[in-house]
């Protein structure tokens, strides 16, 4: 089934930004700011395919909360806001109270909501359990199996002989296949090739690597944030409470995971929601789907794309010179002044 959000046209798109304006001034309560006012933006091209100036609407939520009556409709919409909290480092405490009472007027008390408002409190118990939710689609095993892989690794028992032979061969395929764009995509960000041994994020993430070279996005954060945008709408599963982790770690520094680096200012709002109408246009889902990629392998990368139905416009990485490590380099080689190096403990 897919998102009910994206279906959404006529006048109740406008209703939907000014909830969403409400999230963002904590109704009227703090300035709006312009990172919320580009998000809003975007999303009005990008999921709406309109143009709505939220500039010129209330900031309260009441006269405008009964125009959506369908509890699904609600709960994207509440998860669509649970973001805006964490764009700007600045009275996250009143927007997530106002996220908060938006959820309750509405009934929408799931994880991801709880999430989102705890995250706030410098909890993250429950933002941890609601990314955990997308192991399966996202990595390809849940999180038990997860921590096994990762614990194996720190002992060096996760080589595989025949894995590493196999991803090593894809460097001899033909440029413009996608087993080429697999090895192109290791040796571009200097990633041990999966099968190599104590190798944790290339032998338990190879399937996440797969979701960034079919949609194209670098791992550059602005190209992490735009895989789960894209995901979260390509999927059953919903990314929500994923995303505002991310967006927390990547806009603001805040530390969520000791062994990522933390970043600020990487929220590009235009490219990430382009990177939801993209994933919300592919024929083919293959996230909850099991696809064979190794099959695949000698087939162009962009003919794999079509009959999936990804879009190409959009994507980050668009031929074979462009480097699957993004503009910043490779991960462990980054220097950048919005790079956090310990990152941001708690939220202020």
């Amino acid at each position: 089934m897919q998102k009910k959000i994206f279906s959404l046209r006529g006048t109740r798109t406008k209703s939907v930004i000014q909830l969403l304006k409400g999230v963002a001034t904590a109704e009227g309560q703090v300035p709006f700011h312009d990172i919320h006012r580009k998000t809003l933006l975007a999303i009005s091209e990008h999921i709406f395919e309109t143009s709505i100036d939220p500039e010129e609407l209330p900031c309260e939520f009441a006269g405008v909360q009964d125009d959506i009556e369908d509890h699904e409709l609600r709960r994207e919409i509440t998860h669509m806001a649970s973001v805006l909290p964490y764009l700007e480092p600045d009275s996250i405490g009143p927007r997530a109270e106002a996220l908060g009472r938006l959820a309750s007027s509405w009934g929408v008390t799931d994880i991801t909501v709880k999430g989102a408002m705890e995250f706030a409190r410098n909890k993250k118990t429950l933002i941890y359990l609601d990314s955990f939710r997308t192991n399966i689609p996202e990595m390809g095993h849940g999180l038990l199996s997860l921590y096994w892989g990762f614990f194996k690794s720190g002992i060096h028992r996760d080589g595989d002989a025949q894995r590493l032979a196999r991803y090593e061969s894809y460097r001899t395929l033909p440029v413009g296949t996608l087993g080429y764009a697999f090895a192109s995509y290791y040796d571009d960000n200097k990633f041990p090739l999966p099968g190599s041994a104590g190798a944790p994020f290339s032998n338990n993430l190879s399937l996440h690597d797969a979701h960034h070279i079919l949609a194209g996005y670098d791992t550059s954060p602005l190209g992490e944030l735009c895989v789960y945008a894209f995901d979260g709408a390509l999927s059953q599963s919903d990314y929500s409470g994923a995303l505002v982790g991310s967006v927390a770690q990547y806009q603001l520094g805040y530390a969520r995971y000791r062994d990522v680096p933390s970043w600020r200012n990487q929220f590009d709002p235009d490219t990430i929601y382009r990177a939801a109408e993209r994933g919300h246009s592919c024929t083919v889902n293959y996230l909850d789907q099991s696809i064979d990629f190794d099959a695949l392998k000698e087939e162009p990368l962009a003919e794999v794309r079509e009959r999936f139905g990804i879009d190409p416009e959009g994507a980050l990485v668009r031929s074979a010179e462009d480097r699957w490590c993004g503009p910043l380099g490779p991960p462990d080689d980054r220097q950048n002044p919005d790079l956090a190096e310990e990152g941001i403990q708690k939220f202020n």
